[in-house]
């Protein structure tokens, strides 16, 4: 399962891992990013294989409870407003024993709350919904996760800032004020991390 499967890139590449016998679900909230991730999978000639691709909220996805093995996702779940939902979702989703496998944006200090507003008046970039890295595990184990694991993590610096700013492109995502991108800088990562379902969920 990829939840923000955008433009289907990580849905190719996982029903590549799961092969012809396995099945793979991608979930986007923008009908655009789905018709996107169909034309994908039909260049890379993978239209015969198991893959589902659907418009749908990933904190209410609709899916059937405890149907997948593994959730991934891209840099997506930040730009999410209740980010409890979708680790609820995912809880629900995942099979006992089942993974999560994620990338995201996390801030590792507090910033100005004028400061956020102006981050969040232009949610679609990276940094908009971006919020403090310990109140975000909290919410993974408030959802029952076990077994977080950090597997890498990366400071972004100004260039790689200013691009998840104005994510995903300026022409749809104005970039924010010079002023506001310094205060901000080396105060913001990009985490990788997994996490367990554990066996009695």
């Amino acid at each position: 399962m990829d939840f923000g499967c955008g433009g289907g890139i990580d849905v190719i590449l996982a029903a590549r891992k799961v092969g012809e016998e396995g099945r793979v679900v991608g979930v986007d909230f923008a009908p655009q990013m789905i018709e996107r991730a169909k034309k994908a999978v039909i260049a890379s000639g993978l239209q015969q294989w198991d893959i589902e691709l659907r418009v749908a909220d990933m904190g209410e996805s609709q899916l059937p409870g405890k149907c997948s093995d593994v959730i991934i996702s891209n840099c997506v779940i930040n730009l999410c407003p209740d980010k409890d939902a979708v680790y609820e979702e995912a809880f629900r989703i995942l099979r006992p024993d089942g993974r999560l496998a994620i990338s995201d944006i996390v801030l590792t200090e507090n910033i100005d709350s004028q400061l956020r507003e102006r981050f969040q008046a232009t949610w679609a970039g990276c940094l908009g919904g971006a919020m403090l890295e310990e109140n975000y595990w909290q919410i993974i184990g408030r959802a029952g996760f076990t077994e977080i694991h950090n597997v890498s993590r990366h400071t972004l610096t100004p260039m790689e800032l200013k691009a998840m700013a104005c994510c995903p492109d300026e022409k749809f995502t104005p970039p924010p004020n010079s002023e506001d991108l310094e205060i901000v800088q080396g105060k913001v990562d990009s985490v990788k991390f997994t996490a367990v379902k554990p066996s009695l969920g």
